[in-house]
């Protein structure tokens, strides 16, 4: 089950990186562009600019592991590893998940202080659109705020 802080992040606004690898363990990754966590508290659907999947969607089908990053501008980060169950096209709910997602990114990095010059085009500067869901079972969370504690499987 996913602790309540961390399905809090994945509502946003965190940065978040979807990570994959190959046969040959070489790792692949893509940005994450909003995520829902579904009723069930470990089930996760992670929305992925279609242009951006290419890499990965492949060793998703091939080994199903898959990896999700999240942190916030704060440096307050987790990951998530699990297993990969599907992938489907996005709807008009996802867009607006999506939207608001990007918003609070801006806002959020805003708020901290960055200048509107930088965080407007490290928020809202890349095609997000068309998007995928993958939807992965997460199975471990990890801390991976620096610090003393990073690296440490959350129960």
């Amino acid at each position: 089950m996913i602790p309540d802080r961390v399905i809090e992040l994945l509502q946003g606004p965190t940065y978040m990186q979807l990570g994959t690898r190959d046969e040959q363990l070489r790792p692949a990754h893509t940005v994450a562009v909003g995520a829902t966590v579904h009723a069930d508290r470990q089930t996760v659907t992670v929305l992925v600019p279609r242009t951006r999947a290419e890499r990965i969607l492949p060793h998703l089908e091939a080994n199903g592991r898959v990896a999700l990053g999240i942190g916030q501008v704060s440096h307050e980060a987790y990951q998530l590893k699990g297993t990969y169950l599907s992938t489907r096209s996005t709807d008009a709910d996802d867009l607006a998940r999506q939207e608001s997602y990007r918003s609070g990114l801006l806002a959020d990095a805003l708020r901290v202080g960055y200048p509107e010059e930088i965080a407007r085009p490290l928020t809202q500067g890349f095609v997000y659109t068309p998007s995928i869901g993958i939807t992965f079972r997460a199975e471990e969370v990890y801390l991976q705020t620096p610090g003393p504690d990073a690296g440490n499987r959350l129960t």
